[in-house]
């Protein structure tokens, strides 16, 4: 056992808790992480064991689990095994015989339930229930568990978070996350596993190749101890024999025995999945989906939405790892475990759902190819001769290094990514321009200035990402009836966390007259560039699905009257809104026209200002659902930004540099309720930063730059009690950081300091 001694002593703390309240504890992880064990352990400590708990027991669940037979088997271990070593104490061999167990057989659940009880109804007892899968799992165990005033205790584990909070419903319960192992706890059980102790370290050949085996394991134990069996199992103890394990783990979890457990495991996870899931986590991610067609239809909702809920399951699942999460808790960045990969891979094999050419492999082939990823090089690609006429879904990597020979074959395909791919030309796109059926085409971050004329004939094309492109116009676009997201324009992520965003002045599209006005379904138009084409966004107003607009001004007396206009009619659909001025005046206040608005957008929930304002609209108080506020170069005073501190649902605040002129931030007594992530930006004037007591008081990561060092401080960070993370960013002043340093060593919840000097990150504190 490693690493396991910490969550052990809270488990055993837990457990000795002084309160009468039956009180429930989910462990919750992927499979493998060592939930069961950890379970067992805490049951089993000596320190439980001497208190007066009636019974500790744990009782395997499992997935196909059968209520009848878990509640007989729960009998067995609590009432009978109990009784009958009490008649057999006392010498009455004869009270309790087979038939007596028999019984229970033919007994309805409910009778088996209520014995449950009763016999538990008076008692200070600790279950654990180790691996429940489904709520209706727990939905019919738990009315065999009384919510008496004992103290009892109810330890469940499980790979599901939704399961987990419907257990912990009560404040006194606990939801604990396992996690995987650290580096280093994980190379001290894998040494364990092959050498017999942690101390005898392999040579450094072997701890080279060590080192990505233990990467390829993710600090999952279950991994770590297979792998680490199958190298013990090893005569030759060398870097070539283990670098092959390494390279090979995929056909070594499909053929080797000492893998097989690990492997049954975490095909579980996937066996569990309902048929409408399976293909969607063999496949890529929500827009892409939609356009395989892995997404069934549900009556008021839209694809997107029931899509991103498939997504959501398999985060509550622990399929899915969380890398990024946006102020809104929304998931943003995500990976899978190396060796739930390996097990999707073979998956996708088995079932002949997709093939992939990797580097030093072949194309493994079926009778018809569906899905096809190549991740090579083109010297390998040139030998495959496998029929790729029948591929509906083509990625390809942006380490390939030529598009292969067989690409203007592709003609059936629905979705296409070849993002960050810098070998295309106007033939590879006039290529792409004759698939008729594609419904998603990625050429982000690709070397693309251009789009052939002939762009118009995808006329099933629901979404075209071109974003960090150099494509500034979409010839034939008034052709593409289907689209639903465009999206266009190119961000810097300015932090690790990308925070901190900066749109590049060139970016944007420019779309002519006539265009917009046939996208009838068009749900995102990010980022859109308007100069003197005030018809463009007359025509805008007729996008009645429209939720997602960013919008980027020239000229912006010309067209600011039919945005306004526009606006209004677009105020029940839109969720989301950006609107960037890019030629002010010098003496202009361009976006105070935002208060003539007659029917004002007020269901967004992410509203963006780049431009010059005397004061916010007036609506903005009514924003009840925005929840991300972003101001660039607005130039407000502290009366303008009052408004702010008392709206409602809002998450995430952004002052970026120039929107605020006064020389102190005040962030008041009791404002900003919900705030959680607050980022300031290079505010020229600023002096003092305060947070007074009681304000901000969810506030959980808050990210500075300055200019100059504030004269005045920064004030009242010990007031922020659920402050996580400070970070500073682009150019740090030393002088700066050392002070909050100090600070927070007095701070009750000590934030981590850290400095994001152009994504070199170093920790302070």
């Amino acid at each position: 056992m490693v690493g396991i001694d910490e969550p052990r002593d809270a488990l055993v703390s837990w457990l000795m808790e002084n309160d009468t309240q039956l009180c429930m504890l989910a462990i919750v992880g992927f499979g493998g992480l060592g939930k069961t064990t950890l379970a067992r352990m805490g049951c089993e400590s000596p320190m439980v064991k001497g208190a007066d708990f009636h019974c500790c027991p744990l009782f395997i669940v499992s997935q196909t689990f059968n209520i009848r037979t878990l509640f007989q088997h729960m009998i067995r271990e609590l009432i009978q095994r109990q009784h009958k070593a009490m008649a057999i104490a006392r010498g009455k061999h004869g009270h309790f015989t087979d038939e007596n167990l028999e019984r229970t057989d033919k007994r309805e659940v409910a009778v088996l339930a209520e014995k449950l009880r009763r016999y538990l109804q008076d008692k200070r007892y600790i279950i654990a229930l180790d691996d429940i899968w489904t709520i209706s799992a727990w939905e019919s165990i738990k009315c065999a568990l009384p919510y008496n005033k004992m103290g009892s205790r109810v330890i469940i584990t499980t790979r599901n978070e939704d399961v987990a909070k419907i257990c912990c419903s009560h404040p006194h319960d606990w939801i604990y996350k396992i996690p995987r192992l650290s580096d280093a706890t994980s190379r001290e059980l894998f040494y364990k596993r092959i050498f017999g102790s942690a101390d005898k370290l392999p040579n450094d050949e072997l701890e080279e190749v060590s080192n990505c085996i233990l990467k390829k394991c993710g600090g999952l134990p279950l991994a770590i101890l297979s792998i680490g069996s199958l190298l013990a199992s090893k005569t030759n103890t060398t870097k070539q024999e283990w670098q092959k394990v390494c390279d090979n783990l995929g056909s070594e979890l499909e053929t080797n025995h000492t893998l097989e457990g690990a492997k049954q495991v975490l095909t579980l996870s996937y066996d569990d999945l309902p048929y409408h899931l399976r293909a969607c986590l063999l496949g890529p991610l929500v827009r892409r989906w939609i356009a395989e067609g892995f997404v069934s239809q549900r009556h008021g909702l839209s694809m997107e939405q029931i899509a991103e809920s498939y997504f959501e399951e398999f985060v509550a699942r622990s399929l899915v790892q969380p890398v990024r999460i946006d102020w809104n808790g929304k998931v943003r960045t995500c990976r899978v475990h190396d060796i739930m990969l390996e097990v999707i891979v073979s998956k996708s094999l088995e079932e002949n759902f997709a093939s992939f050419l990797c580097e030093g492999s072949t194309l493994v082939s079926h009778d018809k190819i569906r899905q096809l990823s190549i991740h090579s090089t083109h010297k390998l690609m040139q030998k495959t001769r496998a029929s790729v006429s029948h591929v509906r879904s083509f990625t390809m990597s942006a380490s390939v290094e030529e598009v292969p020979f067989f690409f203007p074959q592709l003609r059936l395909l629905r979705v296409l990514d070849m993002q960050g791919c810098s070998y295309l030309d106007m033939n590879v796109l006039e290529c792409i321009c004759n698939v008729f059926q594609l419904k998603y085409l990625s050429l982000r971050k690709t070397n693309i200035s251009k789009l052939p004329p002939k762009l118009g004939n995808l006329k099933h094309l629901e979404a075209l990402d071109i974003r960090a492109t150099l494509v500034k116009k979409l010839p034939g676009a008034n052709k593409l009836s289907c689209i639903k997201h465009m999206l266009v324009g190119h961000k810097m992520h300015l932090t690790r966390t990308a925070s901190v965003k900066y749109l590049k002045p060139c970016s944007g599209l420019e779309i002519a007259p006539l265009v917009i006005k046939n996208m009838a379904v068009l749900q995102s138009l990010s980022h859109i560039v308007v100069k003197e084409q005030s018809l463009v966004l007359r025509e805008i107003s007729m996008l009645q699905k429209l939720r997602k607009l960013n919008v980027l001004f020239r000229n912006v007396e010309v067209n600011w009257k039919a945005f306004v206009n526009s606006l209004g009619k677009l105020a029940s659909s839109l969720r989301s809104l950006s609107i960037h001025i890019l030629d002010e005046k010098e003496h202009s206040s361009p976006l105070d026209i935002l208060a003539s608005v007659d029917s004002p957008p007020l269901l967004i929930s992410n509203f963006g200002l780049t431009g010059k304002l005397k004061n916010l609209p007036p609506w903005i108080s009514s924003l009840q659902s925005v929840s991300r506020l972003t101001l660039r170069n607005t130039g407000l005073h502290a009366e303008a930004i009052k408004v702010l501190a008392d709206l409602p649902n809002l998450l995430c605040l952004k002052f970026y540099h120039k929107s605020y002129t006064d020389d102190c931030i005040i962030f008041p007594h009791g404002k900003y309720a919900k705030l959680s992530i607050l980022v300031i930006n290079d505010l020229e004037n600023i002096n003092k930063v305060r947070f007074e007591e009681g304000a901000a008081p969810n506030l959980e990561r808050l990210t500075l730059s300055f200019l100059r060092e504030p004269k005045d401080g920064i004030f009242g960070l010990n007031n922020l009690k659920k402050l996580k993370e400070m970070e500073f960013f682009g150019k740090i002043i030393p002088s700066v950081v050392n002070k909050v340093v100090a600070c927070v060593k007095t701070h009750p919840n000590p934030p981590r300091v850290i400095g994001d000097e152009w994504n070199r990150v170093t920790e302070y504190a």
